[in-house]
């Protein structure tokens, strides 16, 4: 086969797709090349998984650089039906995932912030940063998705991972009726509390009139699903902590390294949640051609995925402070082993709904001027909107044993609390009881302590584009090209409110105001059954629930000046309105981006001793004006509020403002060298970017959290960050031996500058004074070691009231005899720079007409920006950074298709905590089966599996014993039907 058969060929393969791909022409384009070679074009019908995998392969060979894909295998059937699940067989892409489902990709080990993605080659809006979640669209109208990982000037910029593009059915691109229902029951393993079947729903519908010259497409689809996420975390794990004040202390140092760090955790507790999600989708597509050089498209699409969780955690607390009895410390410096004095096993009621919206209106007009000037022009108002909905996305109340034992009920107390993270996947925790009680009673329950938050984030963008071929007819080897303008604009908005922590009948006597039938034991000796250390090897199995609605009303009931009302004032503040808001807005940030670009791409096609040579080089200039506003909320104190909680004393709030500016020139070059028949070789050059974390161009001071021991954490915005800019060179080599089957290899290495590091300084903020290391907290504990009497952070509390004469639960605020409080202080700056290469190794191949085929691709990944894990303090590390492979079989013959694969990714670094130590997640792979059957030539039927060996994960801070958090989740299958006409 020569080049132009190998090209008509081509032509017929994406003329025959059902859906989409013939999208990427411009459709008068379509119809005169269609004219002009009808006669001597091969139609290749191709459809089902291997039909998918073939057509993806076509696109792969023909594209310039280096392009996967992903296609329809019918109309409003694609492989999966969550896209980043389908992205993750594509090699050197891997996903994160959340509630069990693929949510964002990392592609060659650039995570999420560092890829952009686009829906018909526009940019989609994105909330709270700049990482897509593919969980929120549905895929029944999606045709395609392609993935460059190697830069065009014609393609808007924004990643350096890659440029993900998703594309749409168009009527016109498919002339006549097509049309798909489908219908499918889910059923998740891991459900507890909801519908153990819940419906997924979908159709499009596609037809054309008027002589094919007008169009409409409408496709919509509503999926549910219910299920239990259970984990195990511990809040963080908190360096050289000092625990000289602890009586009678024993310790058993085993610790080897030679700077003596050590890392001690803060809380150890159980988790479930039962969560219910819903994704509605839709789409609407008009298409007028009335002529054969003019199509214009208009479109709508609208997603919207709401989500409810009802969890519970329970666990006990690990303060670090004077009340430590015994401790073990392993080689690495972690404390495996502790056990402390006092303190609670409470149970956080939570409940929390959050909305993910978006939509876009579209307007494409595409004008073939000349027989050699195309022009296409592109205009869309998107938006995308997360919000807690409803009670917000976190609101909590917090019960448990109350320590009193001198109240009119006294109730029972924590004598000694342990955990053991010495063995097993999860650590073990237990507790011994005052009195040798074996176990918490209903009559030692109340409440603690409650909170609301509520966040919203928003994106609005607007974007212009104007986009040109020429096309030339000489005979030369300039072939084409193409130029263009667009104009780009991003408003970011932040809100976060929080009603701070309420008192709800606080510690002491608030046991007095609830019933005991009020609260139920139950037995959690099932839970986290997939790690060594969790079900029946927990030492604790059970813990206190309540009914949510209950508890807050009682608590809600509490007169705030009753004697014996608590300490603290009323339990929920009149301004919540009963919990329907969190409150005032604590916090408001809004970043705008305005994006000029430019760009002129040639192609050039030729003969090079006797092998077809393509080539493009272009050349994308782009300028970024960023401005920012943010609600400054300024902290002037701090109150120990008991025990260990504390809060901050605010000022008036106010706007801050900044901006930046920067301007980038972006080359390629692109040459694709056609060996022989067979084999192609790629060489790429380019230059990309990537921009600055959204909340990284912030133009404020922000107080984070609360202001407990050890954690007094203060981040400082920067607008003026110049964005992520990288030098790629990829080199790839493709064997096409037949149809659908194929090897190649594939390297590259890209060199990254002004990779934004946070680096944290201790500062004092203004005169901000700490009163747990001023004069009346030494006199405290010096009075209680004389009482033999153990000064944990309550009772240091208790007897600093005492010595004041105020009342016992007395907030304590700084006074000038105290010390200035040290913060850590968190800036972003551009300081850094990082080499990184890796090599992409794939095979697909179809054994001739049996029907089975093979799939298999491998990414290695190198570089020097991966963590130390030993390393203390500031350290420069890309996350995302993992090998991964995939493998998948297939059968399509005579209507019955089939596909088991396997997908799995190392072990990568998922960030840095607060304390500037690694966050890991370990590895994952997960086994998935999709079945599919013709009854007839319109009638399908399915069964899906997700997760089929009931996979768990795990992420840890710096080595495998510092536990963060272990989730466990469940396998999904799905059946169903679809029927097409």
């Amino acid at each position: 086969m020569n080049h132009t058969q190998f090209k008509r060929k081509q032509l017929a393969i994406s003329l025959s797709m059902a859906m989409g791909l013939s999208a990427l022409v411009p459709h008068s384009a379509v119809a005169e090349e269609q004219s002009d070679k009808a006669s001597d074009i091969e139609v290749i019908q191709v459809s089902g998984i291997r039909g998918s995998l073939v057509k993806s392969m076509d696109i792969k060979r023909q594209s310039t650089g280096v392009v996967d894909a992903i296609t329809s295998e019918d109309i409003g059937k694609f492989p999966d039906t969550n896209l980043a699940e389908s992205l993750q067989r594509i090699t050197g892409v891997s996903i994160d995932r959340s509630n069990g489902e693929g949510s964002k990709i990392t592609v060659r080990g650039f995570g999420p912030e560092f890829n952009l993605v686009t829906l018909n080659n526009r940019q989609m809006p994105t909330t709270g940063g700049r990482s897509f979640d593919f969980g929120d669209i549905a895929t029944e109208s999606v045709s395609g998705v392609e993935v460059y990982k190697t830069a065009r000037a014609d393609i808007p910029s924004g990643g350096i991972g890659a440029t993900v593009n998703i594309t749409t059915a168009k009527p016109l691109s498919n002339p006549g009726l097509h049309a798909s229902i489908g219908a499918k029951a889910v059923h998740d393993t891991s459900n507890e509390t909801g519908d153990d079947i819940t419906p997924e729903l979908s159709g499009i519908y596609s037809n054309t009139f008027n002589d094919d010259k007008f169009g409409i497409l409408i496709s919509g689809s509503v999926q549910e699903r219910d299920n239990r996420e259970q984990s195990m975390a511990v809040d963080n794990w908190i360096p050289n902590v000092d625990l000289s004040t602890s009586p009678n202390l024993s310790v058993t140092d085993n610790n080897q390294r030679a700077d003596g760090t050590t890392w001690y955790p803060q809380n150890a507790g159980y988790a479930f949640s039962d969560n219910s999600r819903k994704r509605t989708n839709g789409q609407l597509v008009l298409q007028y051609a009335p002529s054969d050089r003019v199509t214009t498209t208009l479109d709508y699409t609208y997603s919207k995925l709401e989500f409810e969780k009802d969890g519970r955690s329970f666990g006990v607390w690990f303060n670090n402070g004077g009340n430590v009895s015994s401790a073990t410390i392993n080689e690495n410096g972690t404390y495996t082993k502790v056990s402390e004095f006092g303190g609670d096993y409470s149970t956080n009621l939570n409940r929390g709904a959050t909305t993910n919206e978006n939509k876009s209106l579209g307007l494409n007009i595409d004008w073939q001027v000349t027989d050699t000037l195309n022009i296409e022009f592109d205009a869309h108002n998107s938006s995308a909107e997360t919000a807690g909905v409803g009670l917000g996305h976190d609101a909590f109340m917090i019960i448990g044993n109350t320590s009193c034992s001198w109240c009119e009920n006294p109730t029972v107390n924590i004598d000694e609390k342990m955990a053991d993270f010495s063995q097993g996947e999860i650590p073990l925790i237990d507790m011994t009881l005052t009195n040798g009680q074996a176990e918490l009673l209903p009559s030692d329950m109340g409440t603690l302590f409650a909170g609301v938050n509520k966040d919203t984030n928003t994106n609005d963008l607007d974007q212009y584009q104007l986009k040109g071929t020429w096309l030339n007819e000489n005979n030369s080897a300039l072939t084409s090209i193409n130029f263009g303008v667009s104009h780009t604009k991003i408003d970011f908005r932040t809100t976060q409110a929080y009603s701070e922590q309420l008192a709800a009948g606080w510690w002491l006597n608030s046991a007095d105001w609830y019933n005991d039938d009020l609260f139920t034991r139950v037995d959690s000796s099932g839970l986290l059954d997939g790690f060594s250390g969790g079900g029946n090897d927990k030492l604790l199995n059970y813990y206190y629930d309540a009914d949510f609605d209950e508890i807050v009303a009682i608590a809600q009931s509490i007169d705030c000046d009753h004697p014996d009302g608590g300490i603290g004032a009323c339990s929920w503040p009149a301004e919540l309105n009963g919990m329907v808001q969190a409150g005032p807005i604590d916090n408001d940030h809004r970043v705008s981006e305005k994006t000029l670009s430019f760009y002129t791409q040639a192609n050039f096609e030729t003969e090079f001793n006797n092998m077809y040579v393509t080539m493009a080089v272009g050349l994308r200039y782009e300028k970024t004006d960023v401005s920012s506003q943010s609600l400054e909320k300024p902290a002037t104190g701090i109150t120990w509020v008991n025990g260990n909680e504390w809060s901050y004393n605010f000022g008036e709030q106010a706007f801050a403002s900044g901006e930046g500016s920067t301007s980038e020139f972006l080359p390629n070059l692109d040459i694709n060298v056609e060996v022989t028949e067979d084999v192609m070789a790629r060489f790429s050059y380019s230059r990309t970017l990537a921009r600055p974390p959204v909340d990284s161009l912030r133009s404020t001071t922000s107080f984070l959290g609360n202001p407990k021991v050890g954690q007094r954490k203060v981040a400082v915005g920067n607008p003026d960050l110049k964005p992520f800019v990288a030098d790629n060179i990829d080199l790839s080599l493709e064997y096409y031996y037949g149809e659908g089957s194929y090897l190649s290899a594939g390297y590259y290495r890209k060199q990254v500058e002004n990779f934004i590091v946070n680096i944290t300084t201790q500062e004092t903020m203004g005169d901000i004074r700490d009163p747990f290391l001023g004069e009346r907290a030494d006199q405290a504990r010096e009075d209680l070691a004389a009482e033999g009497v153990t000064p944990s952070d309550q009772a240091i509390h208790d007897k600093i009231n005492e010595n004041q004469g105020t009342e016992q639960g007395t907030g304590i605020t700084g006074i000038g005899t105290d010390p200035l409080t040290i913060f850590d202080v968190s800036r972003d700056t551009n300081v850094e720079t990082g080499n990184l290469w890796g090599w992409e190794l794939a095979a697909q191949h179809m054994f001739g007409d049996s029907g089975f085929g093979i799939a298999a691709n491998a990414t290695f990944v190198f570089g020097d920006v991966e963590a130390d894990r030993d390393a203390i303090g500031y350290q420069f590390a890309l996350p995302g950074l993992s090998d991964s492979a995939n493998f998948s079989a297939i059968y399509d013959l005579d209507g019955l298709s089939a596909r088991v694969s396997y997908n799995w990714r190392d072990e990568f670094l998922t960030g840095f905590d607060q304390h500037a130590s690694p966050i890991f997640t370990e590895s994952y792979g997960q086994w998935d089966i999709n079945v599919n059957y013709a009854v007839n030539e319109n009638l399908t039927v399915f069964v899906e599996g997700l997760n089929l060996t009931d996979e768990t994960q795990r992420t840890y801070v710096r080595y495998s014993e510092q536990l963060l958090r272990a989730n466990q989740y469940g396998a999904r299958y799905n059946i169903g039907f679809r029927y097409s006409f």
